[in-house]
């Protein structure tokens, strides 16, 4: 009898040692849906002290709406010290009183709801601020108190090189906004350093280590107290604000959290087990990561992770030069990434420092990568595709600044699978340098700052942001269409009567009546993708490469019952494809859906081809 019960639990031990969690695919509503993301400093001022708050954009719903979107994505909107923009955290549990109140963000979801739109938040989980009262518990020579282990501490560095980039980082003009090494001074009655995760005032939070050094007293391993109790907390304050109707969050610098983790081993882990306990316990809810690997985040747990812009990116030129380049440097140009001759400042740019690329190694390289992604977590999530962010430059950058190059590189954006719409990219708000850095934009000579200016909603005073005096706003903005690529310069040229090089101004008043704007060439689009599955987010991806001739861009949405061809042309110039590259004709004849600028197809003859005039977009439904 023993022994047959014990050969009975032998057998089970193998199906208990594989037994996983079964990662729950992405819910259908992204398929089809635009995640709409605000920064709410900037965003709509209610009470005229020149910052936005929530009452602001509940005032601005309708608006939102119009747009068509799927899900609004808030930055921070949590208690906060302000020396990294909202990232540095006070209470994870409380709305930061610039804002307004639990209770305004409460109605908020709910109007949002109302409207068919969900609201994700910003999470920030891999570090609290210098202040937070975690961490001031944690300073204290008692090593044995509740948050004494949520954070890391040492009476030593690693090695040389930490010593040596804490001197320079201690030297430098603003410490606290300092992103170099890992560690930071502190003389605390508990130990002489911290560690922190970005900035130096933001200790990082102690999730643990994947491979803990023995000679290296102050790391801890994933599973001893002081990590599983950071990891508590966390689902502590996901389930809060999942209580309080929050549809799902965007995770802060979502690889980061365990250390020494090489082979993300352990961080896959960790996400993995905060996926499980989602789908439990609140089911339909969503996490998008800020990794830019998503055959890593995704099967970890992400429903989505996004294709960011940053210097190294894959996708980087298809944006951006690699440096800051004001004419040229990217695929999206007039000039057909061709090298810039000067910056954003109008500096001139050594000719021998530039790295020339060829668009059609641009186009390869960002096909490669995305579409290698894109196929290994079809089905369980999406990668999602960006018009800009809080950290980047925006689309109206240098020259690439009037509403025909935006319709087409917005065309681009709202055709990929994911799209992710940054506030004021749908108006074509410009993104200028040189502004003042507030509440820690600018940092190492990266220029967030533009990114974050007030929403332009009219004509009024402040283009209706807030009722405050100018020199108050939160950050001055730009409202014309303008040459000037540096907020110095941009002054200058409005005080010597500048002409702006499109009409109308950079609001939403001025663009929500025309039917050619780049606002309602926005909405047009949003209104495609929601209403047509060949552009939803799992549908077919193919794009037609020529190495000789890498302009127009051309690629193929399709979901099998229907395909639809999409052709972009961004230089100034007047470019051709013909028609025998492209596969899917052979199913029938083009039908325009929508156009900016203008081109022409003939099609049913040999060395037929699809034309299109300088910065043209084009969209076309095969029959």
């Amino acid at each position: 009898m023993k022994k047959t019960l014990l050969l009975a639990l032998a057998a089970l031990l193998p199906l208990v040692a594989n037994a996983q969690h079964q990662r729950m695919n992405a819910p259908k509503w992204l398929e089809n849906s635009v995640i709409y993301q605000v920064y709410p400093s900037s965003y709509m001022d209610s009470d005229g002290n020149g910052i936005g708050d929530i009452p602001g954009v509940l005032s601005r719903l309708d608006y939102v709406e119009s747009l068509g979107v799927g899900a609004i994505w808030f930055n921070p909107l949590f208690e906060s010290g302000w020396i990294d923009g909202g990232y540095d955290i006070l209470d994870y549990y409380k709305v930061d009183p610039r804002f307004g109140t639990n209770t305004d963000l409460v109605k908020l979801i709910d109007e949002c709801h109302k409207r068919g739109i969900k609201v994700l938040l910003d999470l920030v989980p891999g570090h609290t601020s210098m202040d937070h009262p975690w961490f001031k518990q944690s300073m204290e020579a008692d090593a044995n108190q509740r948050y004494s282990d949520y954070f890391i501490w040492s009476d030593q560095l690693p090695d040389k090189k930490a010593e040596d980039t804490l001197k320079e980082m201690l030297a430098s003009e603003n410490p606290l906004q300092d992103t170099r090494g890992k560690w930071m001074l502190a003389d605390a009655p508990r130990a002489k350093y911290y560690m922190k995760n970005f900035y130096a005032c933001q200790p990082s939070l102690n999730f643990g280590y994947a491979n803990v050094d023995p000679n290296h007293p102050w790391e801890q391993g994933m599973d001893e107290p002081g990590p599983r109790a950071v990891m508590q907390e966390l689902k502590n304050i996901l389930a809060f604000w999942f209580s309080k109707g929050v549809d799902g969050f965007r995770v802060d610098m979502a690889s980061s959290l365990v250390k020494n983790d090489p082979d993300k081993a352990g961080i896959k882990k960790l996400w993995a087990e905060v996926r499980e306990w989602i789908d439990t316990n609140y089911p339909e809810r969503i996490l998008m990561a800020e990794w830019n690997d998503p055959k890593v985040a995704v099967p970890a747990g992400f429903d989505v992770d996004m294709d960011l812009n940053s210097m190294n990116a894959k996708n980087r030129r298809m944006y951006f030069a690699r440096k800051h380049q004001a004419n040229g440097g990217a695929y999206f140009t007039l000039n057909g990434c061709k090298a810039s001759t000067h910056d954003l400042y109008g500096n001139a740019y050594p000719a021998d420092k530039v790295v020339q690329d060829d668009p059609a190694e641009v186009l390869q390289m960002y096909f490669d990568n995305y579409l290698s992604a894109k196929d290994r977590i079809k089905g369980i999530g999406h990668f999602a595709t960006i018009t800009g962010n809080h950290d980047h430059l925006r689309l109206n950058t240098g020259d690439r600044n009037t509403p025909q190059q935006l319709k087409v590189m917005m065309a681009w954006v709202m055709t990929m699978p994911m799209p992710i719409l940054y506030y004021g990219d749908e108006i074509g708000m410009r993104s200028l340098v040189d502004l003042p850095n507030v509440e820690g934009a600018n940092h190492n000579g990266k220029e967030r700052a533009g990114a974050r200016t007030p929403m332009q909603w009219d004509g009024s005073k402040n283009s209706g942001f807030s009722t405050c005096e100018p020199e108050k706003l939160y950050f001055p903005m730009c409202p014309e269409w303008t040459p000037a690529t540096s907020y110095p310069m941009y002054l200058d040229w409005k005080k010597n009567g500048g002409k702006t090089i499109a009409a109308g101004e950079i609001t939403v008043e001025s663009q929500d009546k025309d039917t050619n704007s780049l606002l309602n060439w926005t909405r047009g689009l949003i209104a495609l993708r929601k209403n047509t599955k060949a552009f939803w987010g799992y549908s077919d991806l193919k794009p037609i490469l020529d190495p000789a001739h890498p302009y127009p861009l051309v690629y193929t949405r399709s979901d099998g019952d229907e395909t639809y061809l999409v052709a972009l042309n961004p230089t100034g110039r007047k470019v051709t494809v013909n028609m025998d590259k492209i596969n899917d004709l052979k199913k029938g004849n083009l039908e325009p859906v929508m156009m900016a600028g203008k081109g022409s197809y003939k099609f049913g003859k040999k060395n037929d081809a699809l034309t299109l005039e300088a910065t043209t977009a084009m969209i076309l439904k095969i029959r």
